[in-house]
């Protein structure tokens, strides 16, 4: 047959478990049964068997006609209904060749497709595991990471305090009467080792953060008061500046809040320290307000602005915002991540607003006066 001379051209491999048991595939040799060894139909469905019970009921129909009309049967009668039976089975067998090879081209391309998809998942399998050994190397880095700023952080922040203590005498005459030269260089140098200090709080509280250590001591404190503590140590460095930084009294006076004293007071630390960085000229406004169950804090500069684009990004670690490094060079973009963090922490939620470059900044935090348990920590 020409499908079966056809596969026999092409050199196409006869499939494994396909017709084993069929009697057509295991006898016969000859056209047209050859391509039999290639059709997956089963024994009840087999194209064959099928035209062999036709031909069978077309014979004994046509006999038991030509019996019933002419009483016998003639040879004329025989010949013509074989030759009919023969011309059916010609053109039974040239219908079925496309229906055979179109079951032979669709287990062939199941195979294939079979195939590729166990090659594809072996694929993604080996990936996948190359994957979690690389997730597992950057673990283990991560820590290191940690571990190492956790023990620089913390070797650095004692000799940083003791600098801090001295610089502090000097500037009070302890140790006798300063040039007005001298104590300009000397508060130069008490800022720079205040920036110091801050940078190492802030990363001793990152690795604390990553590794889980992150503690937390709630007792009631009166935010105005850190507030207003933190405008104290800060009021140099905004005088340095020509700038006006002063504390709005909006409520005469606020109920005591539930929360980590040390950390609210290092985030609005961060805040103020930002805006003063930040503003050339004019002025640096802490507010804070009650709002229904809420304690709003916002401090309001007269700065350079922030893109709205940008604004998104702001509380996010190592971000600092377009232009931000033309003013200020030092920044670490880790500030406000650590801001946001202690916030969280804390039930509260942190935002910045501004209309745009150059038209000044508000960095708010909102704090819930009902005590609350504080949620675990997640990225």
């Amino acid at each position: 047959m020409e499908v079966a001379e056809k596969i026999q051209k092409e050199k196409i491999e006869k499939p494994e478990d396909i017709n084993k048991k069929c009697w057509l595939v295991k006898s016969l040799n000859y056209s047209p049964y050859k391509r039999c060894q290639f059709c997956e139909l089963k024994f009840q469905h087999c194209l064959f068997l099928h035209y062999q019970i036709i031909s069978l009921i077309l014979v004994t129909f046509l006999l038991a006609l030509s019996f019933f009309l002419e009483g016998n049967i003639s040879k004329l009668a025989i010949i013509s209904i074989f030759t009919l039976v023969v011309a059916y089975g010609y053109f039974f067998n040239k219908s079925t060749d496309r229906l055979v090879q179109a079951y032979f081209a669709q287990r062939k391309a199941k195979d294939a497709l079979e195939k590729l998809a166990e090659e594809l998942e072996d694929k993604v399998e080996e990936r996948t595991n190359e994957l979690k050994k690389a997730n597992e190397e950057l673990k283990e880095l991560d820590v290191a990471k940690s571990d190492f700023i956790s023990i620089a952080s913390h070797q650095l922040r004692t000799p940083l305090t003791v600098i801090k203590g001295y610089i502090s005498m000097m500037l009070e005459e302890n140790f006798g009467e300063l040039t007005d030269l001298e104590k300009e260089s000397l508060e130069k140098v008490f800022q720079s080792n205040e920036r110091l200090i801050r940078l190492v709080e802030n990363l001793l509280n990152i690795s604390r953060i990553e590794s889980g250590r992150l503690q937390f001591n709630f007792a009631e404190v009166d935010l105005k008061k850190i507030a207003v503590s933190v405008i104290e140590e800060l009021s140099s460095y905004a005088k340095k500046k020509a700038l006006l930084l002063k504390y709005k009294q909006s409520v005469k006076k606020l109920p005591l809040i539930k929360v980590d004293e040390d950390k609210i007071r290092q985030v609005i630390m961060n805040l103020v320290d930002n805006s003063i960085k930040y503003t050339k000229k004019g002025k640096v406004v802490v507010e804070i307000k009650l709002v229904k169950k809420q304690i709003h804090f916002c401090v309001t500069d007269s700065g350079m602005g922030i893109k709205q684009e940008d604004i998104a990004n702001l509380f996010k670690k190592f971000s600092r915002c377009n232009g931000t490094s033309l003013i200020h060079t030092e920044g670490t973009g880790l500030g406000l991540y650590v801001a946001r963090i202690m916030i969280e922490q804390h039930h509260g939620k942190i935002w910045a607003e501004s209309l745009g470059e150059g038209k000044g900044s508000k960095f708010c935090f909102e704090l819930p006066l009902r005590v609350c348990r504080r949620i675990p920590y997640s990225v």
